[in-house]
């Protein structure tokens, strides 16, 4: 036997010692190794069970989800018919009061509709009575002011007859002195006649001058008044710039009451004094400060 051959038989026995703890070690892991692999096959199913269960409870709850969804979406189509009936509705309650009781008719038929919301029905039947009461209120409110307004009314109404009354007896005062007047030219005329023409009058002297109509109507007030032998004399708070002239003749009066006229035969700005005319202090009264002169166009 050669070297070769021995050392190959030493080189085999110590595999084979070597490979003896190998194979032992090799079978031990190889045990463990299995009893590892069925617990991890255990727990994958377990595992697995458990991905299935979260998945049919996912599903599940993505199907109640979708439900609810669709409950909610056919919820909000019912919530924006009713809100668009109701913008309807509060459009025809604002035609009047005289509609109110057919409107809430009408309402309270679609809120019939919306039974299954008790607490809608309830706010809004609340919101409506409210409404209803303050619509009332306004009524009550503008029947009185009716008889405030017809009151009133009445009132101006009788003033308007006083007045009215007054302008008749002024128009009948205005005929009697237009009347006397006709009568006092017809004595003039006939003096005249019998004796001759007068002596031109003072300035400030009651006659003398030409009449000049007036060319618009004017309201004034008496500020003074000055009497002598020769006459009496009135001064006005109205001059040119109001447009009087000399020549116009105004009708003073106390209230109602015709006391006599105002020939202007000075004018300045803003006053202008005048002659006295037909004053009869027995029959009328005289002439005050605080009287009106007035005057009416084309007179």
């Amino acid at each position: 036997m050669n070297v070769v051959t021995k050392i190959f038989i030493v080189l085999v026995s110590l595999l084979a010692v070597l490979m003896v703890p190998l194979v032992a070690v090799n079978a031990s892991g190889a045990t463990a190794l299995k009893e590892r692999i069925v617990e991890r096959e255990a727990e994958l199913s377990t595992q697995k069970a458990n991905y299935n269960a979260l998945v049919t409870e996912r599903d599940n709850a993505e199907a109640a989800l979708r439900q609810s969804m669709l409950m909610l979406e056919q919820q909000l189509a019912q919530a924006k018919q009713a809100l668009t009936a109701e913008q309807r509705r509060m459009i025809d309650m604002q035609t009047g009061v005289a509609g109110k009781e057919e409107t809430i008719a009408s309402l309270q038929a679609s809120i019939d509709v919306f039974a299954q919301t008790d607490l809608a029905k309830a706010n809004l039947t609340k919101a409506l009575v409210t409404e209803l009461k303050d619509v009332r209120v306004l009524a009550s409110s503008a029947q009185r002011n009716a008889i405030d307004l017809d009151q009133e009314l009445s009132e101006v109404q009788n003033q308007l007859d006083v007045a009215d009354a007054a302008r008749r007896k002024l128009q009948e005062e205005v005929v009697r002195l237009t009347e006397e007047k006709d009568q006092a030219l017809g004595t003039v005329a006939k003096y005249v006649a019998f004796v001759g023409d007068l002596p031109e009058a003072r300035a400030g002297a009651t006659g003398g001058g030409a009449r000049v109509p007036a060319d618009r109507d004017l309201s004034s007030t008496v500020i003074a008044v000055r009497r002598s032998n020769d006459g009496t004399l009135a001064e006005i708070n109205a001059g040119t710039r109001d447009g009087v002239k000399d020549g116009w003749v105004l009708a003073i009066t106390d209230g109602s009451q015709f006391i006599g006229n105002l020939r202007v035969i000075e004018t300045d700005v803003n006053r202008a004094t005048g002659v006295v005319e037909l004053e009869d202090r027995g029959a009328r009264g005289e002439i005050k400060p605080g009287m009106r002169a007035i005057a009416r166009k084309g007179e």
